[in-house]
């Protein structure tokens, strides 16, 4: 027994040795503190899970929405890792605090708070709910930050307590996918079913569609739908340039639409889920042997398709070397793959963004990688209204690029969110989707394949079209394009003529790759003391909002 006490003493002052070690090494900060003895959950051994993440919610007067997503979210996590502010402090909403009562969450004892109060470097995510991302200053859309755009219950209808369930409904949607996208763990609100489960991950929605592109469909004609078919007319170098594209590679599009700009020789050009390659290898040939495509798609299947031709499309282009690469990865982590800040002239994608599950990264990553002055142009799926969780959750639906579809003014939200300014709609044609069941499932819903051109002017353009007394001159120089050229679907630009245009048009043709094709008249906009302001730009869709004015209510096509 004495030999058992001091072999017991020894072990105790070896303990508080080892222990005091320990801790002067994390203080120095050359060691992580480990706990010595693990928890046992269910019989089986898990290290200490780490804290979750701290998150901001911002809306405009953190009265409603900001702090029903605050409430989900401390339920969620079981914690109060969650936080809401506003542009402007003011009263809690007392049917907000109804319904979120009616689902067990208790937050009458939330206060209402300015942004003003907080530090953004705090907070692991900020996501503004409100659609008011153009607001939200600057320091606070460093690291991960979202737009929701969620309607405003009191704005709808202030005293009609079903449009608030509605919202927090969705809320909760949302909440458990950002969860899941920022790992927390657990990641069940236990409050009913959010979105089917697993569908709304990003994980989940990503093995989904691997799935779907990857083994499921083979070539184009196993689509169910037309929502992932082209329906425009190709131009004709487009057309010559398929021709040079191998049979496989062609076999297996499943684009929706045109992502072929004008203007590329010798550009640097990204490809956002390339798929089997085939606009890269158009491009490449656009582009020519001085410019290069990089394509990224995370699916084994198709890469490998795009990979085993990089060889074959060198010899058949006549280049001494292959101008294309093909990167696996995420379109809403570019940087994950190294791609660095401003490296592509052009970014395109087509018929993909609407299968992302984190539609605002990729946008975000899009401009982070555009040189000033480059532009996104891209064809996708949109929506006449927000497509219902129980069809987003629709694996053959989200395949078929249906179920992800973007409401069209949710995006616009978040493009100008992610700095594209003024974003500006090349063509759009109806989707028919041709398939009597899904057509039954989805009754209600108009869904539309548009492209869309985003450029990157950071500081040039404004949130309006303004006048400034320009006007520009087409010279018939682009190729293809001798007689006219369409900017957008409002501006059908005839060579030779005189052609008046707001200051945003302006700089989209005076600022980047199009400049040598006009001549210009007016000075730039915002130059000092050389450009004159004449107000809105007449037929850009908004108009004097004085009732005393002569022109009140005038308005019309956008510039």
């Amino acid at each position: 027994p004495e030999r058992l006490d001091i072999y017991m003493a020894l072990f105790t002052c070896l303990a508080t040795l080892l222990a005091c070690v320990s801790a002067r090494l994390a203080i120095e900060g050359r060691v992580e503190r480990q706990p010595i003895f693990r928890r046992l959950r269910g019989g089986s051994e898990e290290a200490d899970a780490p804290p979750p993440p701290r998150v901001m919610f911002v809306c405009r007067a953190n009265s409603c929405r900001s702090q029903m997503a605050h409430g989900l979210f401390n339920k969620l996590t079981d914690g109060s890792s969650g936080a809401s502010c506003g542009f402007r402090a003011s009263e809690l909403n007392p049917h907000a605090v109804a319904v979120m009562a009616e689902i067990g969450i208790d937050i009458s004892e939330h206060t209402s708070n300015a942004i003003a109060e907080y530090d953004p470097s705090a907070f692991d995510a900020i996501i503004c709910v409100c659609g008011c991302a153009a607001e939200v200053p600057g320091e606070w859309k460093v690291g991960h930050f979202e737009d929701w755009s969620l309607d405003d219950p009191p704005e709808l209808d202030p005293g009609d307590r079903s449009v608030y369930r509605r919202v927090r409904d969705e809320l909760k949607e949302r909440i458990e996918a950002l969860a899941k996208r920022l790992h927390v763990a657990g990641c069940g609100l236990g409050l009913g079913p959010l979105r089917g489960g697993q569908a709304a991950a990003a994980g989940g929605v990503r093995d989904e569609v691997k799935e779907y592109y990857g083994k499921v469909l083979q070539k184009s004609a196993d689509l169910q739908t037309n929502a992932c078919c082209t329906a425009v007319e190709l131009p004709q170098e487009v057309k010559a340039a398929i021709g040079k594209v191998h049979p496989e590679v062609v076999s297996k599009y499943y684009g929706c639409g045109l992502c072929v700009p004008e203007a590329l020789s010798g550009l640097s050009v990204l490809d956002l889920g390339c798929g089997s390659g085939r606009d890269c290898y158009v491009l490449a040939q656009l582009v020519g042997e001085s410019g290069s495509v990089v394509g990224v798609d995370m699916t084994d299947e198709q890469l490998s398709t795009a990979r085993q031709h990089v060889a074959w499309h060198a010899d058949a282009f006549g280049y001494a070397r292959p101008n294309t690469d093909f990167k696996q990865g995420y379109i809403e982590d570019l940087k994950g793959i190294g791609l660095g800040d401003e490296t592509f002239d052009v970014v395109v994608s087509n018929c993909v963004v609407n299968l992302s599950p984190d539609k605002a990264a990729v946008l975000r990553e899009a401009f982070r990688v555009l040189k000033a002055g480059g532009e996104m142009y891209f064809s996708d799926v949109y929506a006449d209204r927000r497509v219902p969780p129980h069809l987003r959750d629709d694996p053959l639906l989200y395949g078929e690029c249906l179920g992800g579809a973007l409401y069209w003014n949710d995006f616009l939200a978040l493009a100008k969110a992610a700095g594209f300014a003024d974003p500006r709609l090349v063509e759009d044609a109806p989707i028919t989707v041709a398939n009597p069941a899904l057509e039954e499932k989805l009754r209600g819903i108009r869904f539309y394949s548009a492209t869309y051109r985003l450029f990157k002017l950071p500081g040039r353009l404004e949130a309006d079209c303004e006048d400034y007394g320009q006007a520009v001159v087409y010279k018939g120089t682009l190729p293809g394009r001798a007689a006219a050229f369409d900017l957008d679907s409002h501006h059908h630009i005839e060579a030779g003529k005189v052609f008046p245009v707001c200051g945003n048009t302006y700089h989209m043709l005076a600022s980047t790759r199009f400049r040598q094709h006009f001549e210009y008249v007016g000075a730039h906009p915002h130059e000092a003391g050389k450009s004159a302001h004449f107000g809105i730009f007449d037929g850009c869709g908004k108009s004097l909002p004085f009732a005393s004015a002569s022109a009140a209510g005038a308005g019309g096509q956008c510039c």
